[in-house]
């Protein structure tokens, strides 16, 4: 029967799946909350190749992305998860103008959630995504992004 235990408890976190909003996941009345929102400088394009758009990088430990002049960006993010009970987690980015070390920012965007995955049992999960920002003004004027973590049900 002890055996069965660990089977049991993933199957639950399997079946129970949330409805998915137009904002990317989570059920209907639940609140995720913000658990790590990380503010990083936008690095200018090192390879300009013709014809293609240029793209400013961000990068951390764990995360790396891009966006590039034309709005579109991409994010990658290890989020772990450090629980036995299911929660869905999403992870964003968002565009702003501040110092150097992006301290003091403005932000020019909302956050755009990319990626959406339910973790379970202390997993660690790879999160990626896209999308873009359709005022290209604010992504001239970018020298800073913010990816932002939330959870619900954490």
């Amino acid at each position: 029967m002890w055996r069965l235990l660990p089977l049991c408890l993933l199957v639950a976190c399997a079946a129970i799946d949330p409805d998915k909003s137009t904002s990317g996941g989570g059920s209907a009345g639940a609140h995720p909350r913000i658990i790590r929102a990380l503010e990083l400088p936008l690095h200018p394009p090192t390879l300009i190749v013709q014809g293609e758009p240029s793209r400013w990088t961000f990068r951390d430990f764990n995360v790396s992305g891009w966006v590039d002049e034309k709005g579109f960006w991409d994010i990658r993010s290890e989020i772990s998860h450090g629980s036995i009970r299911c929660a869905s987690y999403e992870v964003g980015v968002q565009l702003g103008r501040g110092r150097p070390a992006c301290s003091n920012v403005d932000w020019l965007t909302n956050v755009e959630y990319g990626s959406w995955v339910r973790h379970c049992n202390s997993a660690t999960r790879i999160h990626s995504g896209g999308g873009r920002f359709f005022d290209t003004s604010a992504v001239e004027a970018a020298n800073c992004a913010r990816v932002v973590v939330r959870c619900e049900g954490c």
